[in-house]
């Protein structure tokens, strides 16, 4: 009877274990799913908004999210004397710098940071590339990018706030960056477009996990849970034969 009642807890322990397991792994390959499917919707708009190059009308936008991926053009002019190097960038297995430029329009009396694109760290951080612009009234166009959510960072936005030009920060905060800088900024970048004058590394993703990847992580979670029920079963109805 002993031996029996030891048997039946285990049984009821690896069951709870079971269903415990079976929970959590559905819940990450649902969100690994979400996800995927979110990120498919944002591929789908910077496809189809790629070739369209579209008029911004006046600023501030009234929602800036309603233009996230668009394509347009903005005229005016650079500010080369103060730039942000966007830090931990990671291209082709090497660490650079995102190059911010402040941009300013004429028409709309507004300022926007310009995503300038990508380039190499150099030899040491403390030799900072050199990001130098042409200041002369221009059109450039690039794609709009708005954020997903708030800058999340463990530290400060910027490193010691060594208060040379450019200057190297953490995250983009366009609050802080404008302030920074003595001006409002508009709530998101400008990403140049790869044929436009002046610009670094250009090779823009929509994001830093493509859809595909997320269906891929969906499928292991869903493969594991079928799995725990396998085992599962295996372990109760063959343990319960030869008893």
């Amino acid at each position: 009877m002993a031996s029996t009642n030891v048997v039946q807890l285990r049984r009821g322990l690896v069951t709870m274990a079971t269903l415990l397991c079976l929970g959590l792994f559905l819940s990450l390959g649902n969100w690994q799913l979400q996800r995927g499917y979110e990120k498919a919707a944002i591929e789908r708009s910077v496809a189809q908004n790629r070739e369209q190059l579209q008029q911004l009308p006046q600023l501030p936008l009234a929602d800036s999210s309603a233009w996230r991926n668009k394509r347009v053009s903005l005229s005016g002019h650079y500010d080369s004397s103060k730039q942000f190097l966007l830090d931990n960038q990671i291209r082709g297995g090497r660490v650079g710098y995102n190059v911010l430029t402040p941009f300013y329009l004429e028409i709309s009396q507004a300022w926007v940071l310009v995503d300038r694109g990508w380039l190499p760290q150099g030899v040491s951080r403390e030799q900072l590339p050199t990001v130098a612009v042409d200041t002369d009234e221009q059109t450039i166009i690039g794609a709009i990018y708005v954020p997903y959510a708030k800058a999340y960072s463990l530290g400060e936005i910027a490193e010691g706030e060594d208060y040379d030009w450019p200057r190297r920060v953490q995250f983009i905060d366009f609050i802080e960056l404008g302030k920074r800088l003595e001006i409002e900024l508009q709530p998101f970048t400008l990403r140049l477009s790869a044929e436009v004058k002046d610009g670094f590394r250009r090779d823009w993703q929509s994001s830093q996990m493509p859809a595909m990847k997320h269906y891929g992580y969906a499928f292991q979670w869903f493969a594991m849970a079928a799995a725990v029920v396998i085992l599962w079963y295996l372990y109760s109805f063959r343990k319960k034969k030869t008893t």
